[in-house]
Protein backbone atom coordinates (compact mmCIF):
# COMPACT_ATOMS: atom_id res chain seq x y z
CA UNK A 1 0.00 0.00 0.00
CA UNK A 2 1.59 3.19 -1.39
CA UNK A 3 0.86 6.43 1.06
CA UNK A 4 0.49 9.57 -1.08
CA UNK A 5 1.72 12.91 0.57
CA UNK A 6 1.21 16.43 -1.27
CA UNK A 7 3.28 19.05 0.65
CA UNK A 8 2.66 23.09 -0.02
CA UNK A 9 5.97 24.65 1.31
CA UNK A 10 4.65 27.61 -0.50
CA UNK A 11 1.75 28.00 1.94
CA UNK A 12 -0.63 29.23 -0.89
CA UNK A 13 -1.70 26.08 -2.62
CA UNK A 14 -4.36 24.58 -0.72
CA UNK A 15 -6.77 23.62 -3.53
CA UNK A 16 -4.00 22.64 -5.56
CA UNK A 17 -2.45 20.29 -2.80
CA UNK A 18 -5.87 18.39 -2.74
CA UNK A 19 -6.14 17.85 -6.18
CA UNK A 20 -3.15 16.98 -6.71
CA UNK A 21 -3.83 14.30 -4.04
CA UNK A 22 -6.87 12.98 -5.57
CA UNK A 23 -5.27 12.83 -8.86
CA UNK A 24 -2.54 10.41 -7.41
CA UNK A 25 -5.14 8.29 -6.29
CA UNK A 26 -6.99 8.04 -9.09
CA UNK A 27 -4.00 7.79 -11.43
CA UNK A 28 -2.04 5.01 -9.26
CA UNK A 29 -4.09 2.08 -9.59
CA UNK A 30 -3.56 3.02 -13.45
CA UNK A 31 -0.12 3.52 -13.28
CA UNK A 32 0.51 0.40 -11.59
CA UNK A 33 -1.59 -1.96 -13.83
CA UNK A 34 -0.16 -0.08 -17.20
CA UNK A 35 3.68 -0.84 -15.99
CA UNK A 36 3.16 -3.69 -14.35
CA UNK A 37 5.87 -1.70 -11.73
CA UNK A 38 5.01 -1.48 -8.23
CA UNK A 39 5.01 2.06 -6.52
CA UNK A 40 7.43 2.28 -3.61
CA UNK A 41 5.80 2.45 0.19
CA UNK A 42 5.57 6.29 -0.10
CA UNK A 43 5.21 8.87 -2.97
CA UNK A 44 5.94 12.19 -2.55
CA UNK A 45 5.03 15.65 -3.95
CA UNK A 46 5.97 18.57 -2.89
CA UNK A 47 5.15 22.65 -4.29
CA UNK A 48 8.07 25.22 -3.82
CA UNK A 49 8.65 28.85 -4.94
CA UNK A 50 10.44 29.05 -7.65
CA UNK A 51 13.34 30.68 -6.06
CA UNK A 52 13.12 27.42 -3.73
CA UNK A 53 12.34 25.03 -6.66
CA UNK A 54 15.89 26.22 -8.48
CA UNK A 55 17.31 25.72 -5.26
CA UNK A 56 16.31 22.17 -4.97
CA UNK A 57 17.58 21.58 -8.10
CA UNK A 58 20.97 22.64 -7.52
CA UNK A 59 21.38 20.98 -4.28
CA UNK A 60 20.14 17.73 -6.44
CA UNK A 61 23.02 18.42 -8.74
CA UNK A 62 25.54 18.55 -5.77
CA UNK A 63 24.77 15.52 -4.27
CA UNK A 64 25.09 13.75 -7.63
CA UNK A 65 28.41 15.19 -8.19
CA UNK A 66 29.09 14.02 -4.52
CA UNK A 67 28.17 10.61 -5.40
CA UNK A 68 30.15 10.06 -8.08
CA UNK A 69 33.33 11.82 -6.03
CA UNK A 70 32.87 9.12 -3.36
CA UNK A 71 31.80 6.17 -6.06
CA UNK A 72 35.04 6.66 -8.46
CA UNK A 73 38.28 6.76 -7.62
CA UNK A 74 38.78 10.12 -9.20
CA UNK A 75 42.12 11.64 -10.09
CA UNK A 76 41.83 15.68 -8.49
CA UNK A 77 42.16 17.14 -12.13
CA UNK A 78 39.05 14.28 -13.17
CA UNK A 79 37.13 16.26 -10.22
CA UNK A 80 38.14 19.63 -10.90
CA UNK A 81 36.44 19.34 -14.24
CA UNK A 82 33.43 17.77 -13.07
CA UNK A 83 33.07 20.67 -10.41
CA UNK A 84 33.87 22.91 -13.47
CA UNK A 85 30.61 21.42 -15.10
CA UNK A 86 28.80 21.64 -12.29
CA UNK A 87 29.19 25.51 -12.00
CA UNK A 88 28.72 26.35 -15.74
CA UNK A 89 25.75 24.98 -15.82
CA UNK A 90 24.64 26.47 -12.11
CA UNK A 91 22.72 28.86 -14.14
CA UNK A 92 20.27 26.45 -15.88
CA UNK A 93 17.79 26.51 -13.50
CA UNK A 94 16.84 30.23 -13.78
CA UNK A 95 16.69 29.37 -17.89
CA UNK A 96 14.21 26.50 -17.36
CA UNK A 97 12.02 26.91 -14.60
CA UNK A 98 9.22 28.69 -16.08
CA UNK A 99 9.27 25.50 -18.21
CA UNK A 100 9.29 22.50 -16.14
CA UNK A 101 6.23 21.04 -14.81
CA UNK A 102 7.49 19.04 -12.25
CA UNK A 103 10.73 17.27 -11.64
CA UNK A 104 11.47 13.65 -9.63
CA UNK A 105 14.80 13.55 -7.95
CA UNK A 106 16.26 11.80 -4.85
CA UNK A 107 15.62 14.48 -1.99
CA UNK A 108 18.26 15.45 0.66
CA UNK A 109 16.65 12.75 2.89
CA UNK A 110 17.20 9.48 0.14
CA UNK A 111 13.42 9.60 -0.26
CA UNK A 112 12.40 10.19 -4.10
CA UNK A 113 10.29 13.10 -4.54
CA UNK A 114 8.32 15.68 -7.41
CA UNK A 115 9.06 19.26 -6.62
CA UNK A 116 6.93 21.55 -8.63
CA UNK A 117 6.73 25.11 -8.75
CA UNK A 118 3.16 26.80 -9.02
CA UNK A 119 4.36 29.21 -10.53
CA UNK A 120 5.36 27.74 -13.31
CA UNK A 121 2.22 25.29 -13.83
CA UNK A 122 0.60 28.79 -14.26
CA UNK A 123 3.12 29.96 -17.04
CA UNK A 124 2.56 26.58 -18.91
CA UNK A 125 -1.24 26.96 -18.31
CA UNK A 126 -1.44 23.40 -16.01
CA UNK A 127 -2.04 25.33 -13.18
CA UNK A 128 -6.02 25.39 -13.51
CA UNK A 129 -6.28 22.55 -16.12
CA UNK A 130 -7.28 18.99 -14.87
CA UNK A 131 -6.10 16.71 -17.47
CA UNK A 132 -3.00 18.84 -18.03
CA UNK A 133 -2.23 18.38 -14.26
CA UNK A 134 -3.80 14.64 -14.77
CA UNK A 135 -1.02 14.12 -17.05
CA UNK A 136 1.85 16.00 -15.62
CA UNK A 137 0.90 13.90 -12.09
CA UNK A 138 0.84 10.70 -13.95
CA UNK A 139 4.06 10.91 -15.90
CA UNK A 140 5.78 11.36 -12.76
CA UNK A 141 4.68 9.24 -10.44
CA UNK A 142 5.60 6.59 -13.36
CA UNK A 143 9.45 8.06 -12.48
CA UNK A 144 8.75 7.00 -8.53
CA UNK A 145 8.13 3.31 -9.75
CA UNK A 146 11.25 3.46 -12.35
CA UNK A 147 13.44 4.99 -9.37
CA UNK A 148 11.94 1.79 -6.97
CA UNK A 149 12.18 -0.20 -10.01
CA UNK A 150 15.84 0.74 -10.76
CA UNK A 151 16.70 0.80 -7.17
CA UNK A 152 21.01 0.27 -6.51
CA UNK A 153 21.75 1.22 -9.69
CA UNK A 154 22.99 4.90 -10.55
CA UNK A 155 21.66 6.54 -13.88
CA UNK A 156 22.30 9.86 -12.70
CA UNK A 157 26.39 10.83 -13.10
CA UNK A 158 28.44 13.42 -14.16
CA UNK A 159 30.43 10.96 -15.28
CA UNK A 160 28.70 8.16 -17.34
CA UNK A 161 31.88 6.59 -18.57
CA UNK A 162 32.50 5.38 -15.57
CA UNK A 163 29.51 4.01 -14.86
CA UNK A 164 29.31 2.25 -18.08
CA UNK A 165 27.03 4.85 -19.68
CA UNK A 166 29.63 6.37 -22.08
CA UNK A 167 27.56 5.64 -24.83
CA UNK A 168 24.24 5.33 -23.48
CA UNK A 169 23.84 8.94 -21.87
CA UNK A 170 20.97 9.86 -24.50
CA UNK A 171 19.37 5.89 -24.48
CA UNK A 172 19.01 6.42 -20.13
CA UNK A 173 17.00 10.40 -20.98
CA UNK A 174 15.35 8.64 -23.86
CA UNK A 175 13.92 5.18 -21.74
CA UNK A 176 13.35 7.43 -18.58
CA UNK A 177 11.01 10.17 -20.38
CA UNK A 178 9.86 7.71 -23.19
CA UNK A 179 8.73 5.28 -20.95
CA UNK A 180 6.67 7.72 -18.79
CA UNK A 181 5.68 9.09 -21.82
CA UNK A 182 3.86 6.18 -23.46
CA UNK A 183 2.29 4.96 -19.68
CA UNK A 184 1.10 8.99 -18.94
CA UNK A 185 -0.42 8.42 -22.86
CA UNK A 186 -1.62 4.78 -21.51
CA UNK A 187 -3.31 6.52 -18.30
CA UNK A 188 -4.96 9.55 -19.98
CA UNK A 189 -6.51 7.23 -22.91
CA UNK A 190 -7.83 5.60 -19.77
CA UNK A 191 -9.55 8.15 -17.73
CA UNK A 192 -10.09 10.20 -20.45
CA UNK A 193 -11.29 8.32 -23.56
CA UNK A 194 -7.89 9.22 -25.56
CA UNK A 195 -4.62 10.72 -25.01
CA UNK A 196 -4.32 13.73 -23.43
CA UNK A 197 -1.55 16.42 -25.46
CA UNK A 198 -1.00 19.24 -23.34
CA UNK A 199 0.53 20.91 -25.81
CA UNK A 200 -2.32 21.04 -27.60
CA UNK A 201 -4.47 22.13 -24.10
CA UNK A 202 -2.33 23.94 -22.39
CA UNK A 203 -2.06 28.08 -22.90
CA UNK A 204 1.54 29.27 -22.83
CA UNK A 205 2.01 32.54 -20.88
CA UNK A 206 4.45 35.63 -22.49
CA UNK A 207 6.68 34.74 -19.91
CA UNK A 208 6.76 30.76 -20.96
CA UNK A 209 7.09 31.73 -24.16
CA UNK A 210 10.00 34.25 -23.64
CA UNK A 211 12.41 31.39 -21.93
CA UNK A 212 11.48 28.97 -24.41
CA UNK A 213 12.82 31.26 -27.31
CA UNK A 214 15.90 31.65 -25.53
CA UNK A 215 18.68 30.00 -27.84
CA UNK A 216 19.75 26.33 -26.97
CA UNK A 217 17.70 26.74 -23.86
CA UNK A 218 15.82 23.40 -25.11
CA UNK A 219 19.65 22.28 -25.35
CA UNK A 220 19.38 22.48 -20.96
CA UNK A 221 17.09 19.61 -20.28
CA UNK A 222 15.50 16.29 -22.14
CA UNK A 223 15.45 16.95 -25.68
CA UNK A 224 11.75 17.12 -27.25
CA UNK A 225 12.96 13.79 -28.94
CA UNK A 226 13.81 11.85 -25.49
CA UNK A 227 9.69 12.10 -24.87
CA UNK A 228 8.18 11.74 -28.88
CA UNK A 229 10.98 8.93 -29.77
CA UNK A 230 11.26 7.38 -26.28
CA UNK A 231 7.67 6.85 -26.41
CA UNK A 232 8.02 5.32 -29.81
CA UNK A 233 10.62 3.29 -28.66
CA UNK A 234 9.01 1.91 -25.57
CA UNK A 235 5.92 1.57 -27.21
CA UNK A 236 7.15 -1.13 -29.92
CA UNK A 237 9.22 -2.73 -27.57
CA UNK A 238 5.83 -3.58 -25.67
CA UNK A 239 3.80 -3.81 -28.52
CA UNK A 240 6.41 -6.22 -29.79
CA UNK A 241 7.55 -8.42 -26.81
CA UNK A 242 5.38 -7.07 -24.38
CA UNK A 243 5.57 -5.01 -21.22
CA UNK A 244 7.85 -7.46 -18.75
CA UNK A 245 10.62 -7.07 -21.92
CA UNK A 246 10.89 -3.30 -21.60
CA UNK A 247 11.08 -3.85 -17.45
CA UNK A 248 13.95 -5.61 -17.82
CA UNK A 249 16.25 -2.19 -18.33
CA UNK A 250 15.58 -1.52 -15.15
CA UNK A 251 17.97 -4.27 -13.69
CA UNK A 252 20.75 -3.78 -16.29
CA UNK A 253 22.15 -1.08 -17.59
CA UNK A 254 23.81 -2.23 -20.73
CA UNK A 255 20.34 -2.33 -21.78
CA UNK A 256 19.94 1.46 -21.92
CA UNK A 257 19.60 1.87 -26.13
CA UNK A 258 23.04 2.99 -27.80
CA UNK A 259 22.48 6.29 -29.85
CA UNK A 260 21.94 4.21 -32.55
CA UNK A 261 19.70 1.49 -31.44
CA UNK A 262 17.47 5.03 -30.25
CA UNK A 263 16.53 5.25 -33.57
CA UNK A 264 16.12 1.75 -34.43
CA UNK A 265 13.16 0.27 -32.77
CA UNK A 266 13.52 -3.33 -33.75
CA UNK A 267 17.34 -3.08 -33.04
CA UNK A 268 16.66 -2.51 -29.20
CA UNK A 269 13.55 -4.21 -28.79
CA UNK A 270 14.88 -7.40 -30.16
CA UNK A 271 18.15 -6.57 -28.17
CA UNK A 272 15.52 -6.66 -24.93
CA UNK A 273 14.14 -9.82 -25.69
CA UNK A 274 17.22 -11.74 -25.80
CA UNK A 275 17.46 -14.02 -22.46
CA UNK A 276 19.88 -13.03 -20.02
CA UNK A 277 21.66 -16.27 -20.32
CA UNK A 278 22.35 -15.68 -23.65
CA UNK A 279 22.92 -11.92 -23.59
CA UNK A 280 26.74 -12.36 -23.59
CA UNK A 281 26.67 -13.85 -26.81
CA UNK A 282 24.91 -11.13 -28.60
CA UNK A 283 26.08 -8.01 -26.31
CA UNK A 284 29.79 -7.58 -27.38
CA UNK A 285 28.88 -6.91 -31.61
CA UNK A 286 26.06 -4.42 -30.58
CA UNK A 287 29.34 -2.40 -28.39
CA UNK A 288 31.46 -2.26 -31.57
CA UNK A 289 28.83 -1.45 -34.16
Amino acid sequence: MTRFTVLDDTRRHPELTELLLSILHTVAPVVQETTRLPLPAKVRYRLLTPKKWRNANRLNQQRILARDIADQKLTPQQIRALRGILKMTSFVPVLVWPLVFAQTMEAADGQVETIIAPRALHHSGFLTNQPCLTVMTAHELVHHAQFEARRGLVWETYAPDRRGMDRRGRGASTVLEGHATWAEQQTTTRLFGAPVNHRELAKRSWRYRLHAGFPGVRCLGPRLDSYEQGARLITHAVDTHGVDVVNRVWKDIFLLPTADEVAALDTWAQRLAVPSEQRSLVAKPIEQS
